[in-house]
């Protein structure tokens, strides 16, 4: 129930209503001026005009809206009405209007078994309709919204400078990701920029122009391309191609998981086709990543650790691993451009045909097959995939290639295995294995030295079991491994247990690396980092001091080394979380303090730290976020803006909280907000947080449903009432109050209120001048209250008090 009818009469008069007239006796008892019952003589009623309601419709809830009565109070079915409520647009037009809007089309007349229940003591519509009123979801018909035009730039800049007794070192990494959407088209350029220790160089991932056609459910893309057959490994390409729609969405999209352990804050790079897809720094400790911006799904990940005290630790992530977890959609799938990968011996880039298509045979089942071609090589293969049982899925992925330079083929063969076994337990299993004469587009034509040909995989194997049990914890191990044709190979091995104890956590993490053989490791150059080996045991307690504050402390043993540490974290709000901490190294007797702060000041996100030890002082730094230029200027996001993507308003005010898929965004101080990504094809939702608004503010609709094409560029508005709520203290010119249940009217007579006890007025909306007239029931003439407000009201107040005498005329 809102103020106004807390303060009004409407609830009152509708109770004590009799037939076709008032009880004027009651009327009277409850302190009711009976001349109120010559404006709801027939019923309680919405007053004649636009009144902003609730909206229901076969018991859900839409909103606000804003709904048009007659003089008698009935409902108006305007084509606004009827687009909110998702209802068909009737031809027959009742009442025609200045405009096409304010129109009153015939949706009783169209669809007689409709219930229409007007409330006007709870400001709310009620519709009960038949279902062969109700619109279709736009969903459902392919119908998205489409086009808009706007241009972005993604930004994400980390570095670190370390001073220490040994010299010192500093490292930058800038990514950039720029473009537009125009028409449904994406285009997109993507690069990176490092300098480390001065020495800089530029890595540019692609540059393309892409757009969807749905007659073919398939996406184009013309440029700088990754190939993304299902079938054989991802090329760096100049070109074109056209894959089936979904298969590009591997991003975001994708459940591929990389876990390691930091043994110092460190710096992660993940390489895909030899390109660097993503970096990042991790503090000491277990990390976890998720949501890499992966080029394909056939192609391995190459895992650096690189730690801000020294140290490189490198392992690979098989795509035979990936499993599931990247979908392929059937279709076909075309590509055709020059590799732009510089290739051994200074040969020449080839110019590569592929071409591949998947189709589904029945429930769970895929097949795909394809071809690649150049001049001097060629090569064919074929994917299966299964899932028995509803639950266990095997796939299995098989290419041969010829080398026609050396007159040399071979096959290479990938199975993997993804089951959960009940009682908590999931097992993954893949193993992949190529012959010695086999060979990739970019091996093709290259000399068989012994060394290049000894230092391919041989077979590459990875499994990995997780357990979960409420009493016992949760359990994981991983384990990989890649077998060299010279008889070298390494291993990778990560175990965690975690288990909580009365909000109480404790988490064991054991991480196990070993690499070449030392006959190998004289092939490394003499200025390159020997990878680390050996096994990491990492204890970690974390126990909670209040809501958002966490004590963490740690000890760890690698390498002969062994280390404890406490730090304390808190989320001081959300904007802000912080840790410091200390760290002690039995082994040297040395201590090191360190602290980092993130702060997401709305609109981009900046992390700082600095660690302090006897060797020196390190100072590390991140900025993150997202630029957008659109027709309405310029607005920043503090998250990566995708392919499809938007602009919301909240009327013009700053500072309103909306929740999006990627987080919460906040309206600058136009009241716009950048909506960094929508899913295509498919609903979402976005909801404006109401605690955020002002307090004189309503919302016509706190919620909005959108279903977005692939490249669009959305604009969302929500509309919002600024409703200025007074409670008036009114006395006549001698002093004494209101008697209660006066009537108050507006202009034009408009019936508004009554009094109620102590001569206490509410309004629900009202304005700094107001006149208002109020019939008293000694009076034969109604006397006059002039409103003296504030001229901007209050942001804080739910309503504001003012005290006013009412003047006879």
């Amino acid at each position: 129930m809102g103020l106004a009818t807390l303060f009004g009469v409407q609830g009152d008069a509708q109770a004590i209503q009799l037939g076709d007239g008032f009880d004027l006796a009651a009327l009277t008892t409850h302190g009711i001026d009976p001349k109120v019952s010559e404006y709801f003589r027939s019923a309680a009623r919405f007053r004649e005009g636009v009144q902003v309601v609730g909206l229901r419709v076969n018991g859900t809830a839409l909103g606000l809206v804003d709904a048009r009565f007659d003089y008698q109070g009935q409902l108006c079915f305007t084509r606004g009405l009827l687009d909110k409520a998702g209802l068909r647009v009737p031809s027959v037009v009742l009442q025609a209007g200045v405009t096409a809007e304010q129109a009153c089309h015939d949706f009783l007349g169209e669809f007689p078994a409709t219930l229409v229940r007007l409330r006007p003591g709870s400001d709310e519509v009620s519709l009960v309709v038949p279902t062969q009123s109700l619109r279709e979801p736009e969903w459902e018909v392919g119908s998205f919204s489409q086009g808009g035009t706007a241009a972005m730039l993604n930004y994400d800049v980390l570095g670190f400078d370390s001073h220490v007794r040994d010299g010192s070192s500093r490292f930058v990494s800038a990514y950039t990701e720029a473009g537009f959407n125009l028409g449904n088209w994406v285009v997109r350029s993507r690069q990176f920029y490092i300098s480390d220790n001065g020495r800089g160089r530029s890595e540019h991932v692609y540059a393309y122009a892409q757009r969807d056609f749905a007659a073919l459910q398939s996406t184009f893309q013309v440029g700088q391309i990754s190939s993304r057959s299902p079938v054989f490994g991802g090329l760096q390409l100049s070109g074109l191609q056209l894959f089936p729609d979904g298969v590009a969405r591997l991003g975001s999209s994708n459940g591929v998981v990389v876990e390691g352990l930091a043994h110092s804050q460190a710096r992660v790079e993940v390489r895909q086709s030899g390109v660097l897809i993503y970096s990042t720094l991790v503090p000491e400790g277990p990390f976890s990543l998720t949501g890499l911006p992966l080029l394909n799904g056939t192609s391995d990940l190459d895992v650096s650790v690189i730690g801000t005290r020294g140290g490189k630790r490198n392992f690979v992530v098989p795509a035979a691993s990936f499993g599931a977890q990247v979908p392929v959609a059937p279709g076909f799938d075309f590509a055709l451009g020059k590799v732009r990968e510089t290739l051994a011996n200074g040969r020449e880039s080839p110019v590569v045909a592929m071409g591949s298509g998947t189709w589904g045979l029945g429930a769970g089942t895929s097949l795909g097959l394809g071809v690649l071609g150049t001049d001097d090589y060629h090569a064919a293969g074929g994917t299966l995939s299964r899932v028995f049982f509803q639950r266990v899925t095997v796939a299995a992925r098989h290419n041969r290639s010829r080398d026609k330079v050396y007159a040399v083929g071979g096959t290479r063969s990938a199975v993997s295995l993804g089951s959960p076994l009940g009682a908590g337990v999931e097992v993954n299993l893949s193993v992949t294995t190529q012959s010695q004469g086999y060979r990739d587009v970019l091996e093709a034509g290259m000399a068989s030295t012994r060394d290049a040909l000894g230092a391919r995989f041989q077979h590459q194997y990875t499994a990995g079991i997780s357990w979960a049990e409420p009493v016992l914890g949760a359990f994981s191990l991983s384990y990989s491994r890649n077998r060299q044709f010279d008889g070298q190979g390494a291993e990778h091995v990560f175990a965690s247990w975690n288990k909580r104890f009365n909000e109480i956590d404790v988490a064991l993490v054991a991480d196990s690396q070993t690499g070449p053989s030392r006959r190998r490791k004289r092939r490394y150059a003499a200025n390159e980092e020997l990878p680390s080996q050996g096994v990491s045991v990492r204890l970690q307690v974390s126990v909670p001091f209040g809501e958002s504050r966490r004590l963490t402390s740690f000890a760890s043993r690698r390498n002969g080394r062994s280390d404890v540490g406490t730090a304390l974290s808190e989320r001081v709000n959300e904007y802000v979380d912080y840790e410091v901490g200390a760290e002690r190294d039995l082994s040297e007797r040395q201590q090191s303090v360190y602290g980092r702060v993130d702060v997401m000041p709305r609109y981009t996100r900046i992390g700082a730290g600095m660690s302090r030890e006897a060797s020196g002082t390190s100072y590390t730094g991140q900025l993150q976020g997202a630029v957008v230029a659109h027709g309405q200027g310029v607005s920043f996001s503090p998250y990566a803006v995708q392919d499809t993507f938007g602009l919301l308003s909240v009327g013009n005010i700053a500072g309103a909280k909306v929740s999006t898929p990627q987080g919460p965004v906040w309206t600058d101080y136009r009241g716009h907000a950048v909506i960094p990504g929508l899913p295509a094809y498919s609903n979402t939702h976005l909801e404006v947080q109401t605690q955020s608004l002002p307090k004189h503010v309503d919302l016509k609709n706190g919620t909005h449903t959108l279903a977005a094409a692939r490249g669009s560029f959305n604009t969302v508005e929500f509309k919002v009432v600024s409703a200025r709520r007074v409670l008036l203290t009114a006395h006549d010119q001698r002093g004494r109050a209101l008697p209660q249940g006066a009537a108050v009217f507006g202009a034009d007579k408009a019936f508004l209120t009554s009094v109620v006890g102590e001569g206490l007025i509410f309004l629900n909306d009202s304005e700094p001048q107001q006149i208002l007239s109020v019939e008293l029931p000694d009076s034969t003439t109604p006397c006059l209250l002039q409103l003296n407000l504030e001229s901007e009201p209050s942001n804080d107040k739910l309503y504001e008090t003012a005290s006013a005498t009412c003047r006879g005329l």
